[in-house]
């Protein structure tokens, strides 16, 4: 337990307060600096919303019939559209402010005067919203197989077009990356890796990280890829990524890193843009972006309605890892709790569904 200083007194009523208290001494320096950006950030949600609404910010006042009021006005109108307009907070947003408020008041519970919280956690009491059932898509054979063709290609679809452009020129946009999107895309379709796994990647997990050594290497490895819950695995990468991932790191990396500090990221943004961070490091939300632009080129390039994946997203590929990876290793649980990083039999059962084709395909003479 923190002990509180003694400048600090424990019958003060003012949320407030208690909130920096409980981020200087229990989450900053504690948690990472995404994860305490995001607690401050929700707690900083409560506490207006309730000055807003009482017109003060006592803690004694906060009851479980105001927290669930506030997940309710969370869950309506919680975020922004992209009109400016309030819009819906997603479910499992919703929960994970719940979350946090519920950790301050019970660290307040156990730090303030009985007085101050008679009836406990406030948040405790409040039920978080039921989950919607995850979607899932595993992508079937054939659209793998188109997919890779699109990124395999992916170089000409950079390619600086007209008249202008012809000759001596550079070839590409400037803040094109094609040898580095495309690893990117073939190690989350080979390794089923998350979004956030993949830009917390750096250079030295990956064993062997010299082009020359990967590309004729039978076994090649990522190590130390921390998960969700603080999991910690190994994790293989294929021949295809292999290659991918070599192609990147002798062509591309080498001109990002000059412009970096402490370049230590596996994949990095392009230099030429501006408001990168200063290590280099790409956001999970660009791993959406080049997942997206290639689902939108794939189906540009196809006529068949019935192989047009719709809006690709990075969990696809993690999907279509699983089912491939459950069916290669007889359905072998330890296996894919090792590769996938989940202990959870939901989710594996989740992960492991097949794709609507070969679904289909169980039943079709039956």
């Amino acid at each position: 337990m923190v002990s509180l200083p003694d400048t600090v007194d424990p019958t003060g009523d003012s949320l407030t307060a208690w909130a920096e208290r409980y981020l200087d001494l229990a989450v900053r320096g504690v948690r990472s600096t995404e994860v305490t950006d995001k607690i401050t950030r929700h707690l900083e949600r409560f506490t207006a919303w309730m000055t807003g609404g009482l017109g003060h910010d006592r803690v004694s006042a906060v009851t479980a019939r105001e927290v669930a009021a506030w997940r309710d006005y969370l869950a309506a109108a919680g975020n922004v559209g992209r009109d400016g307009k309030a819009a819906p907070m997603a479910a499992a947003t919703v929960n994970n402010h719940l979350a946090h408020l519920s950790a301050l008041f019970s660290w307040i519970a156990t730090h303030a005067s009985a007085e101050l919280l008679r009836h406990g956690d406030p948040a405790k009491k409040v039920a978080p919203l039921r989950l919607p059932a995850p979607e899932v898509r595993a992508l079937a054979a054939a659209q793998v197989r188109t997919v890779k063709n699109v990124v395999d290609r992916i170089e000409t679809f950079h390619e600086l077009k007209g008249r202008r452009h012809r000759g001596t020129g550079p070839r590409l946009h400037a803040h094109a990356r094609p040898l580095r999107d495309r690893a990117i895309v073939y190690l989350l379709f080979g390794t089923g890796l998350r979004r956030a796994e993949v830009v917390a990647l750096d250079l030295e997990q990956l064993q062997p990280a010299d082009p020359e050594q990967l590309r004729p290497a039978k076994t090649a490895r990522l190590v130390g890829v921390r998960g969700k819950g603080r999991t910690n695995r190994t994790v293989f990468v294929g021949r295809d990524a292999r290659l991918a991932l070599a192609d990147y790191l002798e062509a591309e990396r080498l001109g990002d890193a000059a412009g970096s500090t402490s370049p230590t990221a596996l994949f990095l943004a392009a230099a030429s843009i501006a408001a990168r961070r200063p290590d280099g490091r790409m956001s999970p939300r660009s791993i959406n972006t080049i997942v997206e632009q290639i689902g939108r080129l794939h189906d540009a390039q196809i006529s068949d309605p019935g192989r047009k994946l719709g809006r690709l997203r990075p969990h696809d590929a993690r999907h279509t890892f699983a089912f491939e990876l459950s069916q290669r290793s007889g359905h072998n649980r330890a296996e894919l709790e090792r590769r996938l990083g989940h202990a959870n039999d939901r989710y594996l059962r989740i992960y492991t569904n097949p794709p609507d084709e070969v679904a289909a395909g169980y039943v079709e003479d039956m």
